[in-house]
């Protein structure tokens, strides 16, 4: 009997909690009210399938003969819950890559490090095999974006929104060339719903 009321006062700990556990999503395991590492990633599979087929960086590549080179700017937070963007662009940036659509910069601080290491090597290195100063490449396009939140209450119910756009502007003109944002298969995947706590 004893057992059976902490069963009991554990279930109502847990349904007395701010979000329940019921979340609509794409079938993740890792039920969350938040957005979340697994949500950053799915989100950019997707973005990714649509750069591939991005006729504008087609058209890059036919006219110049070889893939954009792209380094990733700021990607705002502009939910209210303090998510590290960084995760998207670090997801971003592993996705690109492994499709091979693009080449990419080194963040500004690795370039920072590189270059550091150029200039030791024109101090200590041999002539034949030290690296040249001013020879870096340089990007073609760069990549931004924004991450938002629409709350909507419904009684006892929340359902929360999470709207993810990218963006790819030319460095050259300063023009935003394509937007990305998820298919409506991976928003629905990012609607996430929860009970209201009770005041």
């Amino acid at each position: 009997m004893k057992k059976a009321a902490i069963v009991f006062l554990f279930a109502l700990m847990i349904a007395s909690s701010a979000f329940a556990a019921k979340v609509k999503r794409g079938g993740d395991a890792d039920l969350t009210p938040y957005l979340n590492e697994s949500d950053a990633r799915e989100v950019c599979t997707d973005i990714v399938s649509q750069i591939v087929e991005s006729r504008r960086i087609a058209r890059f590549a036919e006219t110049n003969g070889r893939d954009p080179i792209v380094t990733i700017g700021k990607i705002k937070d502009e939910t209210g819950e303090f998510f590290d963007t960084q995760i998207i662009a670090n997801s971003l940036k592993t996705a690109i890559l492994k499709n091979g659509i693009m080449e990419f910069m080194a963040n500004s601080d690795v370039r920072d490090a590189l270059r550091s290491e150029v200039i030791n090597q024109a101090d200590h290195a041999r002539e034949d095999v030290a690296k040249a100063m001013d020879e870096e490449d340089a990007a073609d396009f760069m990549l931004t974006g924004s991450v938002k939140l629409a709350v909507q209450n419904n009684g006892k119910k929340q359902e929360r929104t999470y709207i993810v756009n990218i963006e790819l502007n030319d460095l050259q003109t300063h023009r935003t060339v394509d937007i990305f944002e998820p298919s409506e298969g991976v928003k629905d995947y990012l609607k996430k719903i929860g009970s209201i706590k009770s005041r």
